[in-house]
C-alpha cells in the first residue's frame, strides 16, 4: 500500500485514441501541446492533489492568468473558492485507509445500472509508483 500523504502532480490523463477507438493514458505534456487545449484544461492539468493527515484531500489548481486579486478576494468571500499555497480549490474531499487499502470519496453516492455506488473508490496503484485518481494518474512531487 502506497503512503498517500503529501503532494502529487497529474502525470497522465485518459484520452480517447482515434486510432484504436479506446481510451489510453496520455502524458500531460502531450495533452498541453495540443492545438485545442483551453484555459480550463490547462488549469486543471496543472493542479496538485494534496493528501493531508486526518483524511482531507485537496485538488489545488493554479489561479488562472489574468485573474485580479480583487476577483480572487471576491470569490473567496462568496465561498466560491478557497485558497492554499497560492492555489485555489473548490471543495475538500476525503481519503481513508481501510484494511490496508487506500480509498478516496470522489464517487457520488447513487446507482449505476441498478447497483449502489460510491462514495468511496479504491485507489489503484501502479508499479511505477503512480496512482489513479478519477481519470488521472498522479505522480508524487
Amino acid at each position: 500500500m502506497t503512503n498517500l500523504l503529501g503532494k502529487w502532480r497529474i502525470a497522465e490523463t485518459l484520452q480517447f485514441d482515434d486510432e484504436t477507438n479506446n481510451m489510453k493514458w496520455t502524458k500531460v505534456e502531450v495533452v498541453l501541446k495540443g492545438e485545442d487545449v483551453d484555459r480550463d484544461t490547462i488549469t486543471l492539468l496543472n493542479s496538485i492533489v494534496e493528501f493531508e493527515e486526518g483524511g482531507r484531500m485537496l485538488m489545488l489548481a493554479p489561479i488562472p492568468e489574468g485573474v485580479s486579486q480583487d476577483e480572487i478576494d471576491e470569490a473567496v468571500k462568496a465561498g466560491q473558492i478557497h485558497l492554499k499555497d497560492n492555489r485555489m480549490y473548490f471543495e475538500e474531499q476525503h481519503w481513508k485507509v481501510e484494511n490496508g487499502v487506500n480509498y478516496t470519496d470522489t464517487m457520488p453516492e447513487g446507482e449505476v445500472l441498478g447497483e449502489k455506488v460510491g462514495p468511496w473508490e479504491k485507489v489503484t496503484e501502479f508499479e511505477d509508483g503512480t496512482i489513479a485518481f478519477l481519470t488521472y494518474r498522479l505522480a508524487r512531487l
